[in-house]
């Protein structure tokens, strides 16, 4: 394990047992450099440097964002939140084999966007808090797939929190450049043209 990996999983593990994004170096010090120096097989002369320039390292690619107050928020781990039905069965239901052909899409890219806007929604700036870090979702304006075929590119896509997906996906709102509170990437028109497309489409149906 190297040690962005071994930081990451360290800051991860404070915030599970804190209940908080935000950790200080000093608790990453005392709570878990003792395990980074395990996990990394490699103490190095001067450790507490190491994790600076780590933490450093882990700003500029988006994973943590600095407070101003001398700690750090994690915005994003590999760790996968519990999730739980609200509606608990008593009886287990019955099970069939099913085949599921998925698109494949390039989750880089949509990291790489989630990091570059902070996890926060492009249309409304919410950002969702979870235990280890944030959560967002990326939607393709023209959709993946028969009989759309829009590409898997990030002038294609966009930032939303849950909501707004939904509205999107359900054909609930048009979508304009300047109605976007945060702009960071390029988007382009032809695949906004063609959700608010469909959305005229839907309607002249009913």
């Amino acid at each position: 394990m190297n040690w962005k990996i071994a930081v990451i999983e360290s800051i991860t593990r404070i915030s599970l047992r804190n209940k908080t994004n935000l950790i200080s170096r000093q608790q990453i010090i005392s709570e878990e450099l003792e395990q980074i120096i395990s996990d990394v097989s490699s103490k190095g002369a001067t450790p507490e440097q190491t994790l600076s320039r780590i933490l450093q390292d882990l700003r500029d690619e988006g994973y943590l964002e600095f407070d101003g107050n001398g700690k750090y928020l994690l915005l994003e781990s590999n760790h996968i939140p519990n999730s739980i039905d609200v509606h608990i069965q008593e009886e287990i239901p019955e099970r069939t084999p099913t085949t599921v052909h998925r698109i494949l899409r390039d989750s880089n890219l949509v990291k790489e966007l989630k990091r570059l806007y902070n996890f926060k929604c492009q249309i409304c700036e919410t950002r969702l808090e979870l235990l280890s870090g944030y959560y967002c979702e990326v939607h393709h304006l023209k959709p993946l797939g028969n009989p759309h075929n829009g590409p898997d590119r990030k002038d294609n896509m966009i930032v939303v929190c849950p909501n707004h997906h939904v509205l999107l996906d359900y054909l609930a709102i048009n979508l304009e450049l300047d109605s976007l509170r945060l702009k960071k990437h390029d988007i382009s028109g032809e695949y906004i043209d063609y959700h608010n497309e469909q959305i005229n489409k839907s309607c002249a149906l009913k």
